[in-house]
């Protein structure tokens, strides 16, 4: 594994990289590359390094899945047998309890069954309706289709040897044209009147193919409503079903108790006895295996029993603990149901410095991939889930120091400025163990030569890219009026996640919001709102969007982020500034339309085409290729608050803005 040894390099990146003001005396441009060389290192100690190959450590972890399924088939079979057990031990009830138990159980299933009985029905019409709209989306399909070859038709029409009779206004030269037909007269003004109808129908052709596109677009709008409502149906007929075959299964199980009472369940008891030595067989035998693998590797990396060096036992040891972490880890509980899968890892709340804000950009030109947490000094820190101690960068004297925690699916936290580090390299931590101590005061062990104060650097990475944690975190305890912006929706989401749908929303009231029941009425709202006259017209945005392959509401956003919506040109008609010259100017449109169609072939040109997340369009998470915006935070948040306003549910970074 690579480690930095190098105290001089590391004295330069904690001057630039650690401390914005004293960074500052630096030439930004070196300081961004001084940095950017930092974060390529920190990444490959992070995700190119393993004490073992890739296909080693898989035999091994495939036995560890099978050996994972095995155990818990036996704690649920260890779980049913002390159910039975308790039931044969509480069969001294009388039949009058019995029957009154049977009796209520009746009731409740006559409920249920009314409950699944109203949830099917409602489930059919759901299918019925989105059926016809499917059906009537397969129509739309084919009428788009006709449409696209009557319109191509006319394209290869137009563009045949008779439009050489057209003169410079695009109008038809009578002359010209029967010098240069081979035709008889009469023909040639027939086919010359074909011809002009055909271009008069050329427009109604357009316009018709445009409305049954938006009809399209609305349509699947609609569709994804009503499946969404199907989804809720499914999932409370689920339970519904689920409470009732348990209520069943506990009738049938009264009835059996009152029919056969010990004999019936000496027998079950017996039987499941049966099946755990089964399953404890399979899980020898599957643990055998587990060990003849892991032999195998150890005998490859040559860790045997052979008498080795002090080096040669550390590294065996690591191969060893690497294992026993990633079964640990597999077997590990994590949050369902949330993005919030992590807990917060100091009680702090108070954020400094956010992920990826625009003032470090514009300081050290490097992105602040991480968020900064004011702590006081000597803070504990405490795991924010299960997990194992992947890196270790030792605190000492003039050092920056930082800790790594490997998590289940593909999550990895990393901690900087600790002036005190209590885990080793390769120890499993529980979630809520206390594992370091906060840092980064003046002169202190691991805060580097140069500091501005105690504080935490959280980072998270997620399947090997560098994500917001507040995304992952709980917003419901930080302060919403200090937050920005772009968090609104997500905090208003955690605190009904925390405190259900009943929560008094009043004083959590958004900077931004959009009325309408459905994203098309909350379209038209944005416009109607804060576009100027000129770029009011719904329609016009839609078809665009449309014929370009691009989110509608995508479009909105970016016309709201860069002059809202027409409110603050440069130029004429211009209101995505797109066209800015090194002077400074910005070209300008002859009418809304016009930039409305520059717009999005912009996006579908060969620099941008290839793009597909939101999160690629600007600074903010593209270093290095071509991109739409040179703000590094500012318009990314912008349109994040955007599009999660018209969407109505919070727009993560990564949103795809073409459509399918």
């Amino acid at each position: 594994m690579n480690k930095i040894t190098s105290t001089a390099f590391l004295t330069i990146f904690v001057i630039s990289y650690l401390s914005p003001t004293i960074g500052s005396a630096i030439d930004p441009t070196t300081s961004g590359r001084i940095i950017d060389n930092f974060k390529a290192q920190q990444e490959e100690i992070l995700f190119e390094s393993s004490p073992v190959e890739v296909t080693d450590a898989n035999k091994i972890l495939e036995q560890e899945y099978a050996m994972k399924w095995l155990e818990s088939l036996k704690a649920r079979l260890a779980l049913m047998q002390s159910a039975y057990q308790s039931k044969k031990e509480s069969i001294t009830e009388t039949r009058v309890t019995l029957e009154q138990a049977l009796i209520a159980l009746a009731d409740s299933i006559k409920i249920t069954e009314e409950s699944i009985a109203k949830a099917n029905i409602g489930i059919f019409e759901k299918r019925q309706k989105i059926q016809q709209l499917r059906s009537d989306g397969l129509l739309l399909r084919a009428k788009i289709r006709e449409h696209r070859k009557i319109i191509l038709s006319y394209l290869a029409n137009i563009y045949s040897e008779w439009n050489v009779i057209l003169d410079e206004s695009g109008n038809v030269d009578l002359i010209k044209w029967m010098i240069l037909s081979s035709e008889d007269t009469d023909f040639s003004l027939s086919d010359i009147t074909y011809k002009t109808l055909v271009t008069q129908m050329w427009q109604k052709f357009v316009n018709e193919y445009r409305d049954l596109v938006r009809s399209y677009y609305l349509l699947q709008i609609r569709s994804k409503d009503e499946e969404n409502q199907l989804t809720q149906l499914k999932g409370d007929l689920e339970y519904q079903n689920n409470i009732l075959l348990s209520k069943k299964t506990e009738r049938e199980k009264l009835l059996e108790i009152t029919q056969w009472q010990e004999a019936l369940y000496v027998q079950y008891i017996a039987s499941q006895q049966q099946a755990q030595e089964q399953v404890e067989l399979q899980w020898k035998a599957a643990s055998e295996k587990y060990q003849d693998e892991l032999n195998t590797l150890l005998t490859k990396y040559n860790c045997t029993n052979v008498k080795k060096d002090i080096t040669e036992l550390a590294d065996c040891a690591r191969i060893r603990q690497f294992f026993l972490n990633e079964k640990q880890l597999a077997n590990a509980d994590i949050k369902e149901g949330t993005p919030n899968v992590l807990d917060w890892p100091v009680k702090e709340r108070r954020i400094t410095a956010y992920f990826r804000d625009s003032w470090y950009y514009q300081t050290l030109r490097s992105h602040h991939d991480a968020i900064d947490i004011a702590v006081p000094q000597w803070t504990d820190i405490i795991a924010p889930a299960d997990g194992y101690v992947f890196y270790v960068l030792e605190p000492k004297p003039g050092w920056y120091s930082y800790l790594a925690i490997k998590h289940k699916n593909g999550l990895v936290t990393v901690y900087g400025h600790l002036s005190e580090i209590k885990v080793a390299k390769y120890d499993f931590l529980k979630k809520w163990q206390v594992f370091a101590k906060s840092g980064w005061a003046v002169g202190t062990p691991g805060a580097g030569p140069m500091t501005s104060g105690p504080h935490l650097h959280f980072e998270l990475w997620k399947n090997k890219e560098s994500v917001d944690p507040l995304r992952y975190l709980t917003l419901s305890e930080l302060d919403y009026a200090e937050l920005p912006p772009v968090y609104q929706d997500k905090f208003i989401t955690d605190i009904v996640e925390k405190s259900g749908t009943g929560a008094d929303m009043t004083k959590y009231k958004k900077k931004f919001n959009l009325i309408g029941a459905t994203e098309i009425d909350r379209q038209k709202y944005l416009l109607s709102t804060y576009a100027t006259p000129d770029f009011k017209n719904w329609k016009m945005w839609i078809d665009t969007a449309l014929d370009a392959k691009i989110d509608p509401s995508f479009m909105l956003c970016i016309g709201l982020a860069e002059t809202t919506l027409g409110n603050h040109l440069k130029t004429s008609y211009n209101i995505g500034n797109i066209w800015n010259t090194d002077s400074g100017s910005t070209y300008s449109f002859t009418s809304p339309q016009e930039w409305l169609s520059w717009m999005t072939a912009t996006f579908n040109n060969r620099f941008l085409g290839k793009y597909t997340k939101l999160s690629e369009l600007s600074r903010w998470g593209n270093t290095e290729g071509s991109i739409y915006a040179s703000s590094n935070s500012n318009w990314h948040s912008n349109t994040i608050r955007c599009l999660s306003a018209l969407k109505w549910e919070f727009v993560s970074d990564d949103y795809a803005f073409r459509l399918q």
